[in-house]
Formats: C-alpha cells, sequence, structure tokens
C-alpha cells in the first residue's frame, strides 16, 4: 500500500511502535504548543513553474505527517483509539514487547533498557493512578543509539505529559491530552538520518464510535533529513477515522504554514475539501490549497488513490496557468 513516507514519518513509527512506557516530561512552552494556532501571516513562497511540483509535493507531505502523532495512542497502551489516518505509517516498527513496569510504580525511574542489539532507552515518569489516566501524569522517554534489530536506529527525547482525561480506558470510549515534546529526536535507516524538534498538543476523542477524532496543533515543529529541513508553524490536523468497515475510512483537515530549504520563502496551506482515504492509501478526494505570495496558488487534488492533479496559478489572478496530472508517488518521492 502507499504510504506517507517523508517529513514526519520518522517519529510516528517509533510513537506507533512501543509497547513499553512513553515519553512525557514538562509542558511544552508556549512558543511551541498552541491550543489555537495564530492566524497565517502573508506567504513569502515563490510559485512558478520551476518549483511548483517541489512545492506542492514537500507541502502536502508535511501537511498529512503532521497528523500521524495519532499514532501515539498506540505508544501508551490505548490500542482502540484510532491511528490517524492518511499520515499513518504503521506500528511495531521500534516495539519493546513488555517494556518499562512504570506503570506500576508512582513515580518511576528513570530506568534503562538495552536495546535488542545495540544502544539503550531510559524511561522515567510520574503516574499518579497506575489503572487511570490523571491530568498532570508524565512519561519520558531517552533514546541512546537504539538499535532492536528492525533497520533503524533511534536517537533523542520524546516527553509526554497527559493535559485531559475523560472516559473509560477498558470501554475504549475516552478523551484524551497530551503535549508532546521532542528534542532532537532521530531515527537513522539505511544511512538516512531524520531529526524531528519541536512540540505540539494533541487530543484524540474515540466517544462516539465508530468515528474516532485526532486533532494536533502547534507553533512549530521542525524536521531535518539528507534533503533539507522543513518547518510547519501555527498548524492544525483534524483528522476522523471511522471504523465501521475494513479498512478504516479518513477524512483529514489541515491547516498551517510551511517552509523548506528546497524552495524559496514560506507557504500557506488550507484544505478546500478535506482529503478522503481509506487504510494506507493516499487520497482519493478532497483538495488542498497552497498560497504563496502575490496570492500565487497550487492546488492539490486528488484524483485517486493512485493519481493526482496539480494546478497552479502563478500570477495570483484566479485563472490556471498549467494543469500537471501525476502519480502520487511521484509528487510525495514515495
Amino acid at each position: 500500500m502507499n504510504k506517507f513516507t517523508a517529513v514526519f514519518g520518522c517519529a510516528v513509527v517509533v510513537l506507533a511502535g512501543c509497547g513499553g512506557g512513553g515519553g512525557g516530561g514538562a509542558v511544552p512552552s508556549a512558543a511551541m504548543v498552541a491550543d489555537t494556532p495564530l492566524p497565517s501571516q502573508p506567504a513569502t513562497g515563490t510559485i512558478n513553474s520551476g518549483s511548483v511540483l517541489t512545492v506542492a509535493g514537500r507541502t502536502v507531505n508535511a501537511a498529512l505527517q503532521s497528523g500521524s502523532f495519532g499514532d501515539i495512542a498506540s505508544f501508551v497502551g490505548l490500542t482502540t483509539v484510532a491511528s490517524s489516518g492518511p499520515g499513518k505509517i504503521g506500528s511495531g516498527a521500534i516495539a519493546k514487547p513488555g517494556g518499562s513496569n512504570g506503570w506500576s510504580q508512582v513515580p518511576f525511574g528513570p530506568e534503562t533498557t538495552r536495546c535488542e542489539v545495540d544502544g539503550s532507552v531510559t524511561v522515567s515518569g510520574d503516574i499518579a493512578n497506575p489503572l487511570t489516566v490523571t491530568e498532570g501524569d508524565f512519561l519520558d522517554y531517552e533514546w541512546d543509539n537504539c538499535n532492536d534489530g528492525l533497520n533503524q536506529v533511534v536517537d533523542g527525547f520524546i516527553g509526554m505529559t497527559f493535559t485531559e482525561f475523560d472516559g473509560n480506558l477498558l470501554s475504549g470510549r475516552i478523551l484524551l491530552g497530551i503535549a508532546l515534546d521532542l528534542e532532537n529526536f532521530q531515527v537513522i535507516e539505511d544511512g538516512a538520518v531524520d531529526v524531528t524538534d519541536g512540540g505540539m498538543s494533541l487530543t484524540i476523542d474515540s466517544r462516539t464510535p465508530p468515528n474516532t477524532i485526532v486533532t494536533t496543533r502547534g507553533s512549530l515543529l521542525v524536521v531535518t533529513n539528507d534533503a533539507g529541513a522543513e518547518t510547519l508553524t501555527n498548524f492544525s490536523s483534524t483528522v476522523t477515522e471511522n471504523t465501521s468497515a475494513a479498512p478504516s475510512g479518513f477524512n483529514t483537515d489541515v491547516t498551517g504554514t510551511m517552509s523548506s530549504t528546497l524552495f524559496s520563502g514560506d507557504v500557506n496551506y488550507e484544505m478546500a475539501a478535506p482529503y478522503l482515504s481509506t487504510g494506507d492509501d493516499y487520497p482519493y478526494a478532497g483538495e488542498m490549497v497552497v498560497t504563496g505570495t502575490s496570492n500565487a496558488t497550487i492546488r492539490i487534488i486528488a484524483l485517486s488513490a493512485a493519481s493526482v492533479r496539480i494546478q497552479a496559478d502563478y500570477d495570483g489572478d484566479g485563472a490556471p496557468d498549467a494543469t500537471i496530472d501525476t502519480t502520487w508517488n511521484a509528487l510525495i518521492g514515495g
């Protein structure tokens, strides 16, 4: 199946896979996490025939990956919670079965466990009640070149502080709020290194089955890799998963501002119509609008789970100057 695998995928793979403790710690600063992103500022990014595909591909990929942190549900053992839609990378990538026994210690750690092949992971936290989630509970996870034999090496810090909880864990119908902090979080795979820094607030609402709603908001998230650096500011993502059929259906709505070392300036993005997708496939319907300087726009229109249309207005007069039909794989580089 096709998956969004660049930019934010590195962190999501780890978050989805860990079966032990989690990361938490101090609540990220106001500069890193915003419950309500600030209004978009005028874009400065240049959109022309030379940059259109790069801007479109990097922006749509980064924007959708920002919603993938809903996979944190699996990370803390809430397996009944949604896995966050088209940005999902999958689970089990860096699993450590059993993991820390932190849920039975209040507080606990730091506790260091050797990884299967090399390196280690240290977990610590404070859980008020090991049978439920309490506001203010936190978990910290520090990887030290952890290699579990799954073709990845993980290094860096993820902190997780629980900010809100309502519902029943046993029933799987919950409202869960989490503040995430990522510091020099690295995943090394096949010689490629992805480094993620930043913070965000995450809300997971599974109280109205078959739907689970995952909302991610933040003011700054930076991912650096061999290709360059991507920065999201004042971003928001709302992903609704419907599990009434298999595979699940996803509705994705995103907004924010993005800059990249691969193109000039920054661009604003929003949805003209939410992306609709099934399972791990790319969107089969929906439309994203990316706006650059002088009201130049790119419309990224899903034609099917395999193909996508790029409609570009270079001069901002509202009339298309170019239409490019391509594949999702070609656009995002999957």
